[in-house]
């Protein structure tokens, strides 16, 4: 486990970024403002997305194509699930697994009756000062 501030936290989510691969999966847990959107608009914005990134807490489910590349990115906020494979059924989640999109998932753990989780999981929790974070990634390999 790794303590960073947020300039590090979005450098790791640079890092990420810079290496990704179509299929490659991201499931960010951590607390309310811990600093899973700050990560996840850190990862996109590296892949060349401008603009606003909005957290995708009420959409769901925001798509951005990469501009010079097939790659396709879904950006998913699962905190407003209730956790039944019902819910993310219906969002397609799924479906987009089977695909080559990379995927961002915000609340992994609303998804309990889901249990794919091959990727990589950012644990994102309070570091020692207010402006820190304690941040732990673990690889599940399985399957790749």
């Amino acid at each position: 486990m790794e303590e960073l501030d947020v300039s590090g936290l979005e450098k790791l989510a640079r890092k990420l970024a810079a290496s990704v691969k179509p299929g490659d999966r991201f499931f960010l847990s951590g607390q309310l403002g811990a600093g899973k959107s700050t990560f996840a608009r850190a990862f996109i914005r590296a892949l060349g997305v401008e603009g606003a990134i909005p957290s995708p807490t009420f959409i769901m489910d925001s798509v951005y194509n990469i501009v010079g590349t097939e790659l396709e990115v879904h950006h998913m906020d699962f905190y407003r699930l209730e956790g039944s494979r019902e819910e993310i059924l219906m969002l397609g989640f799924e479906e987009i697994l089977e695909s080559d999109a990379v995927v961002l998932v915000e609340w992994p753990e609303r998804m309990e009756d889901f249990k794919e989780r091959r990727g990589c999981t950012i644990m994102i929790s309070n570091g020692g000062s207010p402006d820190s974070r304690r941040v732990q990634v673990e690889w599940n390999l399985a399957g790749y």
